[in-house]
């Protein structure tokens, strides 16, 4: 199996040309396309989520437990 990973213009007749490497074996193969919007995008979730109050509230109670399992560790 090979996984590439491509960054591509989608053309205005939706068509879709790849070139696969040499390794590529010729004859019929399983090709799976999968579509990645910019609005569904990890950069802009991973932003989203940053900037939300509950995880806010998440990142300062791990890092009170982590100081509070280090107090116990150093006992």
């Amino acid at each position: 199996m090979i996984t590439l990973q491509l960054e591509i213009d989608i053309s205005e007749d939706r068509r879709l040309t790849i070139q696969l490497p040499e390794n590529c074996q010729t004859g019929k193969h399983q090709v799976v396309v999968v579509l990645n919007p910019e609005d569904t995008s990890v950069e802009k979730a991973s932003t989203e989520l940053e900037k939300s109050e509950a995880f806010q509230a998440f990142l300062e109670s791990v890092a009170e437990r982590k100081e509070v399992y280090q107090r116990l560790a150093d006992a």
